[in-house]
């Protein structure tokens, strides 16, 4: 008992921490009118926190601190060694000038003159040879640029970058939109230098792959689909793409451990938050029938996973550990106090304010507040020990029913979520408000559409959608691969 009161301790300790964190980012949040132009000595001001607590924080909700000031990337916080594609004729006239106005008639009177490294004058001799394009590293363009005396931001003014449109808006919508599908169903890879990074993003539904191929599209970058090698589409974007979601604020890793939240312009935009809230149904969420003294009740949930490990008196971590691999309820391990008191406060960021939205939304449209907090459904244990908890929110409401119809169908897209979530409130209207009786019951699950998505429905969608980019799609064995793991666990049902 005294080990469990330690641990305790500890939890209420780092809770203390972390409310306190909280309570800075949401104060921050509330005093950033435009997050593309932050300006640190008003929030000092405001907010009467020293300045390095305030940059720290503003790093994690919009990006690298060197964003902070005007919230745009630029093509100069590139890696050293990413390539841009230069308009010649831009980068010819400008060396050409810079000559002209120092007295020097080639590339190697302008190095004497400006003291000029015989590596850099190589460099600017071989770009004055190509055209229509230069192929230059971001560190060495830099480099020379500054020593030309050329602003870095003039290659954004004039259109000189041709392989992407610099600077780019972390907080536009096209951006905010993108991250929310990296959040949901992405993964950020960083490789063993900054250039090799990538955003995967892996789905069973080939909706919402051409859905998130044509996101990235308007982002500015490219998104490619894998030869099938697993269940699943697995889709890969250029490295471009990648950073500049984490620039926008998604951290590298797992996100069960990074705990990353929302983009911050969801939590100020209605329709980005609404939009927001239809993705993550598709790629995160749920809907599913209960009976409550007989009567038809439907559940619309949402659930995100964290990583608790370290949150685990080191007793119950050990029994935990016996079910390597397994999926366990908690109530078999964890006191109802615990369950009570410590899951509640370890519940992921992004789903936390993802309730907040759903609360501002039924409050508003409707003057009714949420009840319901989100709870571990269950407790995954890996192979490698780890404890990884999954948390819903889950509503069941008629309002809330209604809300969720409403963000859903606005602008539908044809995904198989959204034809089963159709179907199912076609069911509830028809069988709600009276009990029901053993039969009723059983029509109810005859009608009700199954929650994976059928093979044939995969093969037919695949194909009208995604035949471009893959063409692999008409070979009938290659298409199989990505539908087997589902045939083979629910073709006996």
């Amino acid at each position: 008992m005294g080990q469990y009161k330690h641990s305790l301790l500890e939890h209420y300790n780092w809770l203390r921490e972390k409310t306190n964190k909280l309570k800075t980012l949401e104060e921050i949040i509330q005093h950033v009118e435009n997050p593309e132009q932050i300006n640190l000595e008003k929030l000092e001001h405001k907010l009467d926190l020293p300045r390095e607590i305030i940059a720290k924080t503003i790093e994690r909700l919009y990006g690298p601190k060197t964003q902070v000031s005007h919230k745009l990337y630029h093509w100069w916080q590139e890696p050293y060694g990413a390539k841009r594609k230069i308009s010649a004729s831009y980068l010819h006239t400008r060396i050409s000038e810079a000559m002209k106005k120092i007295g020097a008639e080639n590339p190697t009177q302008l190095a004497k003159k400006l003291n000029i490294p015989e590596g850099k004058t190589s460099i600017i001799r071989d770009w004055m040879k190509q055209y229509p394009t230069i192929t230059a590293k971001t560190g060495v363009l830099k480099r020379i640029l500054t020593i030309l005396n050329i602003p870095l931001e003039e290659l954004e003014q004039k259109k000189a970058i041709l392989d992407r449109k610099f600077p780019i808006n972390l907080y536009s919508p096209k951006i905010a939109k993108l991250y929310t599908h990296a959040l949901n169903e992405g993964s950020l890879i960083l490789g063993k230098t900054p250039t090799q990074v990538t955003l995967r993003y892996v789905n069973q539904d080939p909706v919402l792959i051409r859905k998130f191929i044509d996101t990235v599209k308007k982002a500015g970058g490219w998104a490619k689909i894998l030869p099938p090698q697993k269940p699943g589409f697995d889709v890969y974007t250029d490295s471009v793409t990648a950073r500049i979601v984490n620039a926008a604020g998604l951290p590298y890793g797992r996100k069960t451990i990074t705990d990353p939240p929302l983009h911050p312009r969801i939590l100020k935009d209605p329709q980005l938050a609404k939009h927001h809230l239809h993705i993550t149904f598709l790629e995160e969420g749920y809907a599913t029938f209960s009976y409550a003294k007989d009567r038809l009740q439907l559940i619309i949930g949402i659930s995100r996973s964290k990583d608790i490990t370290e949150h685990i008196p080191a007793e119950t971590l050990q029994e935990l550990l016996k079910y390597k691999g397994q999926k366990v309820q908690p109530t078999k391990f964890f006191t109802k106090q615990f369950i009570d008191d410590i899951f509640p406060d370890l519940t992921p960021i992004a789903l936390t304010q993802e309730r907040r939205l759903i609360e501002d939304f039924l409050w508003k449209e409707f003057s009714m507040k949420l009840e319901p907090k989100a709870r571990v459904s269950y407790l995954h244990i890996s192979l490698d020990g780890d404890i990884t908890a999954n948390y819903r929110i889950a509503v069941r409401s008629e309002e809330a029913i209604q809300l969720f119809k409403e963000i859903v169908f606005a602008e539908p897209l044809g995904t198989w979520k959204e034809y089963r979530l159709q179907k199912m409130l076609e069911i509830y209207d028809e069988y709600k408000g009276r009990r029901l009786t053993p039969e009723e019951k059983q029509e109810i699950k005859q009608q009700t559409p199954p929650s994976h998505i059928p093979e044939k429905w995969i093969i037919t969608k695949a194909r009208q959608l995604l035949a471009n980019e893959a063409p692999w799609i008409n070979d009938e064995q290659k298409i199989k691969i990505i539908t087997r793991w589902y045939k083979s666990r629910y073709e006996n049902e």
